[in-house]
């Protein structure tokens, strides 16, 4: 009886466990370059959650931040995941820089995955200034 009982301990614990699986954290990582494609300090990065399938944008998902020596920035959204839902969001990102006295800008998204790192590159432009009629 002792045995029965302890291998149905063994079994329960094991199922368990194997049952609580740990999710790695939810990031991405967005380098702005320039035309020819060498990375850009100092570029700030705005990124925000696009609407989908007519469901509003989670508000949680706003930040900004520039971008280090290598022309990187990366943005940590682990909290925003919750266990069991589907997705996390998709994020629209835009650069935008100032070098003398002229505007550069570029556009670019990202799918968030649970646990996964996700990568983007914006490549930033001037800024076409339209005029007025």
């Amino acid at each position: 009886m002792k045995n029965i009982f302890f291998c149905l301990i063994l079994i329960i614990s094991a199922l368990f466990v194997t049952n609580c699986k740990k999710i790695g954290p939810t990031k991405t990582v967005i380098q702005a370059v320039d035309e020819k494609k060498q990375p850009l300090s100092n570029v700030k990065i705005v990124i925000r959650a696009q609407s989908t399938q007519g469901t509003p944008a989670n508000g949680d998902l706003a930040d900004s931040s520039y971008t280090n020596a290598s022309g990187e920035v990366e943005f940590d959204f682990s909290s925003v995941y919750k266990d069991g839902q589907a997705g996390v969001a998709v994020l629209d990102v835009k650069g935008e820089v100032i070098m003398g006295n002229v505007e550069y800008e570029g556009f670019s998204y990202v799918q968030l995955e649970p646990g996964v790192t996700k990568a983007a590159t914006v490549v930033i432009r001037k800024k076409v200034i339209e005029a007025a009629p």
